[in-house]
């Protein structure tokens, strides 16, 4: 006996034939020239539309929750989303690093990594690369966009960029870093257990922290005025993860800031939403 489509299967073909032509892949590896292994999360969309790169912040990968959402919603928008997970030193990491684990990786070798992923969608023909940043993965995208990137790389849109004189002024970094240069002066690997960035027991050879350390507000504001592509900060208005007048600063500069009234430094919650809209009226083609 035939009998007619409902309604709900109807709606639902209608909504299928109406959704941007992407297909998630997935996880995808790949190998580092130092053999360690790495993956990302990869969603092909549309070929008219840019390739988004995120990159997660410090120690998470690129299944924190805040990053997974902006990977949804630009996946559904139709972007080609790659969101890669930075080794930190470990090969095929997948979870993220606790602040009482020992770190020997620096910042040099995040910055490797993200032009390692950037010639990576390159090598897949993608001729327009946005990239965009959650918390401290900010600081190492713009340390990547100081080193001449190709001209493939368009924009960068920077997500609760990270305030590092928060907790210490610059006086204070300033001493901190000496006695690191005082420590690998003297050969001394001894650990460090030190407070840094929203760890308070933090696991490092002086070495490895003092990579970190050329990270500042003078270094990040610098960064962002000279940026070679247009660059934008979106900051959620309760984050506590940045000074009182960290966000007239960024004004003061002339960086294009816009403030989501009640969010965290996560976007949790509703916010998440807010983010979503915000990120994709940020982005060309949407």
């Amino acid at each position: 006996m035939n009998r007619e489509p409902s309604a709900l299967l109807v709606a639902l073909a209608c909504l299928l034939i109406s959704l941007p032509s992407f297909a998630a892949l997935g996880n995808v590896a790949a190998s580092l020239p130092s053999g360690k292994i790495v993956s990302a999360d990869f969603r092909v969309g549309n070929s008219g539309q840019s390739a988004v790169l995120i990159l997660h912040g410090f120690l998470q990968t690129s299944e924190f929750p805040t990053v997974a959402s902006m990977s949804d919603a630009l996946s559904a928008a139709g972007y080609t989303v790659l969101a890669p997970t930075l080794s930190l030193g470990i090969s095929r990491r997948n979870r993220s690093l606790p602040c009482e684990a020992v770190h020997l990786h620096t910042l040099d070798d995040d910055v490797a990594e993200v032009a390692f992923w950037v010639r990576w969608l390159l090598r897949k023909g993608h001729g327009s690369i946005i990239l965009v940043g959650h918390s401290f993965g900010n600081l190492q995208l713009l340390t990547y966009l100081d080193r001449h990137p190709p001209p493939a790389v368009k924009q960068v849109l920077l997500i609760a960029l990270t305030d590092v004189e928060v907790k210490q002024d610059a006086r204070q970094r300033a001493q901190q870093a000496q006695d690191f240069r005082n420590r690998a002066a003297r050969g001394d690997n001894t650990l460090i257990e030190t407070e840094f960035g929203a760890c308070k027991k933090y696991v490092s050879p002086s070495a490895a922290l003092l990579s970190y350390m050329k990270l500042s507000r003078r270094s990040i504001l610098d960064s962002l005025v000279n940026s070679p592509v247009p660059a934008a900060v979106i900051l959620g208005g309760q984050d506590d993860r940045m000074g009182a007048d960290w966000l007239d600063t960024l004004v003061a500069r002339g960086i294009t800031v816009r403030v989501i009234p009640g969010a965290s430094h996560f976007f949790d919650n509703q916010y998440e939403f807010d983010l979503q809209e915000a990120l994709l009226q940020a982005l060309p083609g949407s």
